[in-house]
């Protein structure tokens, strides 16, 4: 499912690196009813780094992350909706004031993820360059508008239908190297939900796109709303970060390299 060059993947939210140390795994967890071990974490990272839900979105065949810093602008919509002729309606966004609630939600996770990555990250309005990493809260029934992202409609219209949030991804001409992320986050649910939903794609947009039903909490399940990331889900990223795991490494030496890397943090 490639147009315009981009990689598109998504992931709806239902009814919705690693030079610098991070923390112990599971240090702000301890309550977590059920930790996986060694190789169930070798195939969780597989599913989530090398797995698709879609079809018609080809999966990676090779470790993709981002190297550069993430250029972060938050953007808010409101929805401006005009009378016309024969009982119709008129519907258009307008950019919005960005909430108070909205911007602490993605600098908290914005926090943990870049901790746990080593990524740098910047305020894109302090930049020169432009933003890649672009965080849109709009109205649900503008979730598809065009103005959201230089893709096909029809793209946006399928990624919006269940009226959750998703994220676009596009690699740069290697195909390996991350180089650009919208979101798009449905503003119009409850704030635990819409909390979740912009860790949930925060957390994908690094490299990170399939989703997963385990038996121990996650962002990347299909059900729950979990506002920071498992215990499990620090380790995947931190894994995927590690200086070791190269982009465009290819998914059996990534998924040994994996196994290596999942070792040694379980054994810290």
């Amino acid at each position: 499912m490639r147009k315009t060059g981009a990689l598109l993947l998504a992931f709806f939210v239902l009814a919705a690196a690693c030079p610098r140390a991070a923390p112990a795994a599971g240090s702000d967890l301890q309550g977590e009813p059920e930790r996986p071990d060694t190789e169930q974490l070798v195939r969780y990272f597989d599913t989530i780094v090398f797995g698709s839900e879609f079809k018609g979105v080809n999966a990676f065949t090779s470790v993709r992350k981002w190297t550069r810093p993430l250029r972060v602008v938050v953007r808010e919509f409101d929805e401006i909706v005009t009378p016309m002729a024969g009982g119709r309606v008129s519907r258009r966004l307008e950019a919005a004031p960005v909430s108070e609630r909205h911007v602490e939600y993605v600098q908290r996770h914005l926090n943990t993820l870049a901790e746990l990555t080593g990524l740098k990250t910047q305020d894109a309005r302090n930049s020169r360059w432009p933003a890649n990493f672009t965080i849109n809260f709009v109205p649900p029934l503008q979730l598809a508008n065009p103005e959201l992202a230089d893709v096909p409609g029809g793209i946006l219209q399928k990624l919006a239908a269940q009226g959750g949030c998703y994220f676009l991804i596009w690699p740069d001409d290697s195909g390996n190297t991350l180089q650009k992320a919208v979101i798009v986050v449905n503003k119009g649910r409850t704030p635990e939900r819409t909390a979740h939903c912009v860790l949930e794609e925060m957390t994908q947009s690094l490299g990170l796109p399939n989703d997963t039903n385990p038996p121990w909490p996650s962002i990347f399940a299909n059900a729950g709303a979990i506002q920071q990331l498992s215990w499990s889900d620090r380790i995947l990223v931190r894994t995927l970060y590690d200086p070791r795991m190269a982009p465009g490494m290819a998914r059996a030496d990534a998924l040994e390299l994996a196994r290596t890397i999942i070792s040694e943090i379980i054994a810290k």
